[in-house]
């Protein structure tokens, strides 16, 4: 890297202050550590309200450029983690937090935030044999050496950095509108039974004939069955992948496991040899159900790899993807609320759960009908999701090259 200059140079530092439960509730925003997990800035409307004591001073609420970072968290590996505050916001932040506000108009702030995700900085607040540290402080912070470019290719580097962010916050933006379009259009045949009749009019809107059904305790068209979950799908459960670690030489899978089912592969993942059965092994476009500790229903867009146990891969030689996938998404509230019943933290689904569900299973052909119709924006939201693999991928080794220089970008 070029010339240096010691983030306590540039910078102020307060830490954040801890609340009582008794002030949630009421009164300004909070940023906590869980709001670091997913995002590079925070998801505002999303924030918990506090209702804080002696909070009198603009100063204190949260700026625009201003940088959080993890102080401490039972989860060693969000300490350090960073956050920017892209607009003004009468927020505060917990005690667990770390605020970073600029002093010097040497480093623009959008480019110090990138900085602070690189292999460099994290580097410079880990212990001396690269392990993560317990606990964040200030003076960590202060001695941190952050590279000195000008402010015009500082711009340049974010421009490029910011660019590909944008692109895959409005890939996720597309995927969410046409993954809510497939599920309204859903709901409106299979849960409003407003599918079109043998004259192309909504059946149920325009008097087709319902049939009160016992199982389901409420009416469905005339024609329709009902079955478990199990009959319309398989529910192939993973392995214990620890049995089946790769040889040196054998190549291998990355495993999923409920952790990667949210954030996907990292370099943290577990591996398992590619020599497991087939049924285990998932591809881009599987539906898989989590099905204990997190119970969750998505299709898997991360990638090759072998699934863990605690996890089923739905499939079915019946019913098309979109059939079995949203009937099952719908029917996971009915298990959340089952485990909530059991007054437990751990929710656990079994085969036998599975058998005991019912769902209503429309008339011949329908199901094909409607697949048709909304597969192709569940594709599109695969094609999307795989674009933003990409585009990470493709950020996470353009970062510490821009950085160091390895990569330079010229101003247009």
């Amino acid at each position: 890297m070029n010339n240096l200059v010691e983030f306590g140079e540039i910078a102020d530092f307060r830490n954040g202050l801890n609340f009582s439960k008794e002030s949630h509730g009421k009164g300004c925003l909070l940023i906590g550590v869980s709001d670091f997990k997913d995002n590079f800035t925070p998801k505002y409307d999303d924030l918990e309200e506090i209702n804080p004591e002696g909070v009198t001073k603009k100063e204190d609420y949260l700026k625009k450029g201003d940088l959080l970072f993890v102080r401490s968290n039972g989860n060693k590996a969000l300490v350090g983690r960073s956050l920017y505050i892209e607009q003004d916001i009468e927020a505060l932040y917990s005690g667990f937090c770390i605020r970073a506000r600029l002093t010097s108009d040497l480093i623009a702030p959008l480019f110090l935030a990138y900085y602070s995700r690189t292999k460099y900085f994290k580097k410079s607040i880990s212990h001396a044999d690269g392990t993560n540290i317990n606990n964040l402080n200030q003076g960590i912070l202060s001695d941190v050496k952050i590279p000195l470019y000008s402010k015009k290719m500082q711009q340049c580097i974010t421009d490029v950095l910011a660019a590909i962010d944008k692109k895959i916050e409005l890939n996720k933006k597309i995927n969410a509108e046409l993954e809510a379009m497939a599920k309204l259009i859903y709901d409106y045949w299979f849960v409003q039974f407003d599918f079109p009749d043998a004259n192309g009019k909504p059946y149920k809107s325009s008097s087709g004939k319902m049939v009160y059904n016992e199982a389901l305790k409420r009416e469905i068209p005339d024609g329709w069955e009902v079955a478990s979950l199990l009959e319309v799908a398989s529910f192939t459960n993973g392995i214990a992948c620890q049995k089946y670690r790769p040889k040196e030489s054998e190549d291998r899978y990355s495993v999923i496991k409920i952790r990667e089912m949210g954030v996907g592969f990292t370099d943290k993942s577990e591996v398992v040899s590619q020599n497991i059965p087939d049924k285990v092994v998932v591809r881009n476009g599987d539906v898989l159900f989590s099905w204990s500790a997190t119970l969750d229903v998505k299709i898997w867009t991360g990638g090759v790899g072998g699934l863990n146990q605690h996890i089923f891969k739905v499939t079915s030689s019946k019913y098309p993807r979109t059939y079995y996938y949203f009937e099952t998404l719908r029917y996971l509230q009915h298990f959340k609320m089952m485990a909530e019943l059991r007054k437990t933290t751990m929710g656990h689904i079994t085969q036998d759960h599975l058998k005991q569900s019912r769902i209503a299973i429309p008339s011949d052909g329908l199901a094909e009908e409607l697949h048709k119709k909304i597969d192709p924006m569940l594709n599109k939201t695969i094609s999307g999701n795989e674009e933003n693999q990409k585009l990470s991928e493709l950020r996470e080794w353009l970062l510490p090259m821009l950085m160091n220089g390895q990569v330079t970008v010229k101003a247009s």
